[in-house]
């Protein structure tokens, strides 16, 4: 994964893929609940992107994870994304309920992530 680059709002493209992070971390639908535990001891981590090799499978959030076992049956399978062509304020729409959001391809692979930086004035890419 590259660095982090910052995308003012005012300046965003007109598209998703213009705003998005290429790269995001994503865990396994078979991650135990132990390993997502040690990931989301990190302040910076607030969401997983559960994949199936490259195809999206949901989400998990710090509050969702099992007490044991794999992660597979807490996955959020319904969350919310966007698909890389959809213009930047359909993401800014999922964005005000929503610290992240996927970005998902129109053949179900996972493309990228949108976010926010912490004082929600730009992308994160």
């Amino acid at each position: 994964m590259g660095s982090t680059r910052h995308i003012p709002l005012a300046e965003a493209g007109p598209s998703v893929r213009d705003v998005m992070l290429a790269e995001p971390r994503t865990v396994s639908v078979q991650t135990t609940a132990a390993e997502v535990r040690e990931t989301f001891a990190k302040p910076s981590v607030k969401l997983l992107l559960i994949t199936d090799g490259d195809r999206f499978v949901g989400t998990l959030g710090r509050d969702d994870v099992p007490a044991d076992g794999t992660i597979e049956p807490a996955v959020d399978t319904n969350a919310p994304f966007v698909d890389p062509g959809d213009p930047v304020a359909r993401a800014l729409e999922l964005l005000r309920d929503a610290d992240r959001v996927p970005v998902v391809a129109a053949d179900g692979r996972l493309a990228g992530l949108v976010c926010l930086n912490r004082g929600r004035s730009a992308f994160c890419a």
